[in-house]
């Protein structure tokens, strides 16, 4: 049988600094070399997980922005792309001003993915977002909401304090064809309020990768609320030590803290029953 194993990246395949440890990063490329088939689901764009993972081998196709988009690392092409339509847009443009939420938007512009925002608008966890990622080819700031547009929209990101975005969260959970993740950043205090088409998941985006690398089985690595839809796309999953309990509660078993190489441990413990 072919194996296909998924990692989420933070709080399970990377260390608090972000990155993947040296350990892990020599072993897993040694792995990967020898025939695994290994990638990652993460909320990051493509931009933002590279710089994370620098080193590994990234051979697959990996999932983005939570399973809104599926693209090929070494060349950048977009594979699968799950993007809102014109209502669910319009709805979304009301919600924002009637809440004074000014979110980061993502999009395919002829082709091109960008980043933009409203300059001026910004709460400090996106000035902090946007000073990580300078000369970021992607950012596109502009003056007024109208400005904002894209080919295929497919993602909005609110970062700020719990309280500011809790109408949107609400709002969003009860629509039909919507949803989002609302989690406190996994290295800060704020909250990241991540909007989707209802059907976008890690979970779908992942049996779309295992049907396109003809694989037979889906091993899954996570720690947080957005793997659980992972999780239950899987054969088998595991939660990281440090997992949240709503995680923990659906998987197969747990394995070591991501600050312990937990993840690429257990592969090597366990290799040859996937062999």
């Amino acid at each position: 049988m072919k194996t296909l194993f998924v990692s989420d990246l933070d709080g399970t395949l990377l260390t608090s600094e972000e990155r993947i440890s040296d350990y892990s990063l020599v072993r897993l490329n040694g792995l990967i070399d020898g025939g695994l088939t290994f990638t990652y689901a993460t909320a990051r764009s493509l931009n933002s997980a590279a710089k994370a993972c620098w080193g590994l081998r990234q051979i697959f196709p990996v999932i983005l922005y939570n399973g809104a988009v599926v693209m090929e690392p070494w060349s950048g092409k977009k594979l699968y792309n799950n993007h809102f339509n014109d209502g669910q847009l319009a709805f979304l443009k009301e919600l924002f001003q009637r809440f004074d939420v000014w979110p980061l938007v993502y999009s395919f512009h002829r082709g091109s993915e960008r980043v933009s925002w409203v300059e001026g608008k910004e709460t400090s966890g996106v000035l902090r977002y946007l000073s990580r990622r300078k000369g970021d080819g992607r950012l596109n700031p502009v003056r007024v909401r109208e400005d904002v547009a894209g080919d295929e929209i497919f993602y909005f990101t609110c970062i700020g304090k719990r309280e500011d975005l809790e109408g949107v969260r609400q709002a969003v959970e009860n629509s039909l064809d919507m949803r989002c993740i609302f989690e406190q950043e996994t290295y800060q205090t704020d909250y990241w309020c991540e909007i989707m088409p209802r059907n976008t998941s890690k979970g779908a985006a992942a049996l779309a990768v295992k049907e396109y690398l003809k694989a037979d089985r889906l091993v899954a690595f996570g720690d947080g609320i957005n793997d659980i839809s992972l999780f239950r796309a899987a054969d088998e999953s595991y939660a990281v030590r440090n997992a949240v309990a709503e995680l923990k509660a659906v998987c197969t078993g747990e394995i070591g803290y991501s600050e312990e190489d937990g993840v690429v441990k257990f592969i090597i413990k366990n290799l040859g029953k996937y062999r």
